[in-house]
């Protein structure tokens, strides 16, 4: 997974929690178990305002609504970046990101 750069479809309408959506990944990406623990993957989301921020720091539905992208990033590259939008330059300049763009009805 490392290194690719990947852009899906999720639709979030469909989904109910966090928990959904990261069994959705993983199953997209046949790494079951390795977003729960976030020991070697982090999720980050781009908002509606271009900030990137980690994934679970706001409720479900406010996520839901402000939401653009998600992406899949090494949890060492997270630990090496900055908080706010510089977290995307870092992360698509490192190249270890699964990018994601939401589709909702």
């Amino acid at each position: 997974m490392q290194g690719t750069v990947v852009c899906r479809a999720v639709d979030l309408t469909s989904l109910t929690s966090y928990a959904e959506l990261i069994d959705e990944l993983e199953e997209k990406f046949q790494i079951k178990g390795e977003l729960h623990p976030r020991k070697k993957w982090n999720i980050i989301f781009i908002d509606n305002e271009g900030d990137a921020i980690l994934m679970g720091n706001h409720s479900w539905g406010a996520f839901c609504n402000v939401v653009q992208r998600i992406l899949i990033c090494s949890s060492q590259d997270v630990k090496k970046m900055s908080a706010g939008s510089r977290i995307l330059t870092g992360v698509v300049s490192e190249g270890n990101v699964f990018s994601f763009d939401t589709a909702e009805s």
